[in-house]
């Protein structure tokens, strides 16, 4: 519950609450965590940071966009903590804590809750992998997403949800389900068996309410607007460290799904452009709800946008020394992920990034101009496609420096990695593994595993 006087900006301020991170009290019978990502070191660190890969953040972060008529976001602070109410209310919880960012001024943390110690019921449902992790992280559970249930279903039964880990449960499975399951929380049933099951329509909705989830969250289904977005913290600090300004011409080289490059033209408003590219047409073609006027969307592929004798349009591919700032979102692995219990990626994809990532980054040098900034990123934890990119880029690239980012929210690089003591500290590595530690505030830790670097073309 927020706790302020007349004050909004108080209100939303951040406290000083420890939170000590557990681990989930759950018996094996009803939880699993299988080992999930290959070819990284076997070390204390990496098996400590791999445990916290499987649990979700206990904090939900949204990026919320300033209008002209509530500048300060206090009409919208108010709309949101309303909305959070009424979800609480209606599951007998208490109140989020929520606050804005201390130096993420647009970032606003929801405090979760977790793990709670839940008993099992008799009944238990089934559900694919992505919905089991989605309702870590507060959602419920929509129909699509129900694998197996019961024959005796009822709309109104309290059922036991898991996630199916091995992804061997067959649709409409109606037995135990004896293959490896992590289990989630409670619900009741929307829906019956036979509904589910045996409607010769498409399924949509809710077909559990999680009324007693593993992890307490907030459902964002209802809460997303065009001044909303749910979007991971190292994901807004990505944009702060490109601090980008009015005025001046962006390149967003791997832009779908869209929220870096919405947050980049919010930020520079209607004087600047940001040109977003995207080799997926599928993507792009989704990201076209989020268009505004001061971005171009084209279907393209990067590492191919740079070209001698470009005609000097806006649209791809580009002349050299095009853009004032470029963002390098690159294609990843995305080990940094959480909750992630499974990961099914092959080696031979696990190498295949660092080749893209550095074409991606060659690229950007030709494309930017001399005094521009370009920032590199991405949300997987190996040192071969973070730290690694970075002392190949520099090494191959004299016209290339590394520089400090405006705000130092995540640590430094790996210890082993190449870069010099000084290059080490400029870069933001987000390793929740260090979640456990009181060297930080906690909503700046307890993320999803990300990379930040920074870099700068010489004049």
């Amino acid at each position: 519950m927020l706790i302020g006087d007349d004050s909004l900006a108080d209100k939303y301020e951040p406290g000083t609450i420890k939170t000590t991170r557990q681990q989930s009290s759950h018996s094996s019978e009803h939880t699993a965590r299988p080992g999930c990502h290959p070819s990284l070191p076997n070390d204390e660190h990496f098996k400590q940071l791999l445990e916290v890969l499987t649990l979700p953040p206990l904090y939900t972060t949204l990026r919320i966009n300033s209008v002209e008529n509530d500048p300060d976001n206090n009409i919208l602070l108010e709309e949101i903590q309303l909305h959070l109410k009424k979800q609480t209310d209606a599951l007998c919880r208490p109140e989020y804590n929520m606050f804005i960012h201390p130096v993420l001024k647009d970032c606003l943390l929801i405090q979760n809750r977790g793990p709670k110690t839940i008993d099992v019921v008799d009944k238990e449902i089934i559900v694919d992998l992505s919905c089991g992790m989605a309702v870590l992280r507060g959602a419920h559970v929509f129909k699509v997403g129900i694998m197996g249930a019961p024959m005796s279903l009822r709309a109104g039964d309290v059922v036991s949800v898991y996630a199916d880990l091995d992804g061997h449960c067959l649709k409409g499975t109606a037995t135990c389900y004896s293959n490896q399951k992590l289990f989630v929380g409670n619900g009741v049933a929307h829906v019956s068996r036979s509904d589910l099951f045996n409607s010769q329509t498409l399924q949509s909705g809710i077909g559990i309410l999680m009324t007693h989830p593993v992890y307490e969250a907030p459902s964002l289904a209802e809460m997303l607007t065009v001044r909303i977005s749910s979007q991971n913290l190292p994901s807004i600090a990505c944009v702060y460290a490109l601090d980008p300004q009015e005025g001046e011409i962006i390149l967003d080289m791997c832009a779908a799904p869209g929220g870096k490059t919405t947050h980049i033209a919010g930020l520079i408003g209607d004087k600047g452009l940001v040109i977003a590219l995207d080799k997926s047409s599928q993507r792009v073609k989704k990201m076209q709800t989020l268009k505004k006027k001061n971005i171009e969307m084209y279907v393209f592929d990067s590492t191919k946008a740079w070209c001698p004798s470009a005609d000097g349009s806006n649209r791809p591919p580009y002349s050299p020394e095009t853009f004032d700032r470029i963002l390098v979102d690159a294609p990843c692995s995305a080990l940094g992920q959480r909750p992630c219990y499974k990961n099914e990626i092959l080696l031979n994809q696990l190498r295949s990034y660092p080749v893209i990532q550095h074409q991606l980054l060659k690229t950007a040098v030709k494309l930017l101009k001399p005094g521009g900034v370009m920032v590199y990123s991405t949300c997987t934890i190996t040192k071969e496609e973070n730290e690694d990119q970075v002392s190949r880029l520099l090494a191959t690239n004299p016209q290339i420096e590394l520089i400090h980012t405006p705000y130092k929210l995540g640590g430094d690089a790996l210890p082993t990695c190449d870069l010099s003591s000084e290059d080490k500290s400029k870069v933001q590595r987000f390793d929740p593994s260090f979640l456990y530690s009181d060297d930080k505030d906690l909503y700046n830790v307890d993320t999803i595993g990300f990379f930040i670097a920074k870099f700068q073309k010489l004049k």
